[in-house]
């Protein structure tokens, strides 16, 4: 499936930080006009948003309560008003001509929500019920697109569907081997849900989004139905790398505190030798989804960093270039300078013009 919406899209990966983040006092989403004028400034035109689907619909039951409480992972839970406060972004988004990127993560709330969506037809519900709302409230040609379960099947992310693909507990990590019967089981969600919401939504591109591991499993699977892949292109996935900086070995005392001036050093250095590195991770990548012929994103990558930074390493900095420069070069239209390009990381976001630069570059397609 192709759509020809090809409108080059800056992303800027606000997640759940728009909903996690809001009603901490020096919280980086504190003000959301600030961050709304901030994001502008800094040349993006799209937002990566989680707007937890599985919470805006009416339960099975049929009583939808707008409050709700979020349990994030390792942080303290967190109250929110989730169809208020999404109807505010995108009021927000639309006023500013923001288009704005789906991707959901099944965060975990007080009621469990997350282990009611399981089969295809769960996804094909919470998100129809989702975008219905949207298109009530006028703003449904904001979405350019849905990743209909982020890295899909991914735990925790995919919390209901272990038992049921896998026939294993959610809290276990999913298998390094897909049986025969867990891959046919899987395309039913890849050709049932994006098939059902194209015929509901037919101007709202379906994919998923997917990791290094988990798309060498989809070469084996069936993905005629979906518009897009969004992949993660992380330096840190490099197993290479992960040996040379010290992640491979456990963070404990003098070496947890070498670590991230050791990826300093090593990017500065031999800053050529990783970006060629992430050069192949790339083709490989690009490679699948022409076979394919589907629509290639990068909405993440591509060195993870500490939030606790002064200023942006220049390795860094080149290497985020080079990428950018990389993946316009290779035909993708979609993509972020950095996924750590938002306010919780305040040493990259200081960096206006450079942002600014980067993004210039994605939409005016010039590599």
């Amino acid at each position: 499936m192709s759509h020809n919406n090809t409108q080059s899209l800056a992303i800027a990966c606000w997640d759940l930080s728009w909903l996690l983040q809001r009603d901490i006092r020096d919280g980086a989403f504190a003000s959301l006009e600030r961050v709304f004028d901030e994001t502008q400034q800094r040349g993006f035109n799209t937002l990566r948003l989680d707007p937890c689907p599985h919470l805006i619909a009416t339960p099975e039951n049929g009583i939808h309560m707008d409050r709700c409480e979020l349990m994030p992972q390792g942080a303290p839970a967190t109250e929110v008003k989730i169809r208020h406060q999404l109807q505010q972004v995108l009021q927000s988004a639309h006023e500013r001509g923001l288009k704005v990127w789906f991707s959901s993560r099944f965060i975990n709330d007080s009621r469990a929500r997350r282990s009611f969506v399981r089969r295809p037809e769960d996804y094909v519900r919470v998100w129809s019920e989702t975008l219905s709302l949207i298109e009530q409230w006028g703003y449904l040609h904001n979405v350019a697109g849905v990743d209909f379960c982020y890295q899909f099947p991914s735990l925790p992310y995919a919390h209901g569907v272990a038992r049921r693909v896998f026939k294993r507990s959610p809290e276990r990590s999913l298998p390094s081997h897909w049986s025969a019967a867990a891959g046919e089981r899987l395309e039913d969600y890849l050709r049932e849900v994006p098939r059902a919401l194209h015929a509901l939504f037919p101007s709202v591109p379906v994919g998923l989004s997917t990791t290094v591991a988990l798309s060498e499993q989809f070469r084996q699977l069936d993905t005629s139905e979906l518009d897009f892949l969004d992949f993660s292109v992380w330096l840190d996935n490099d197993p290479r790398y992960r040996l040379a900086s010290g992640d491979a070995l456990p963070a404990s005392g003098m070496l947890g505190k070498l670590a991230n001036p050791m990826k300093q050093l090593l990017l500065d250095a031999g800053g050529m030798h990783w970006q060629r590195r992430l050069e192949d991770q790339l083709q490989r990548r690009m490679a699948f989804t022409r076979l394919r012929r589907l629509q290639p994103v990068i909405s993440e990558g591509f060195v993870r960093q500490p939030q606790n930074l002064h200023k942006l390493p220049t390795g860094w900095a080149d290497l985020h270039e080079m990428m950018v420069v990389n993946a316009l070069t290779q035909g993708v239209e979609r993509l972020t300078p950095t996924s750590l390009a938002c306010p919780n990381y305040p040493w990259l976001w200081q960096e206006e013009e450079y942002l600014a630069h980067l993004n210039h570059l994605i939409l005016s397609g010039q590599s």
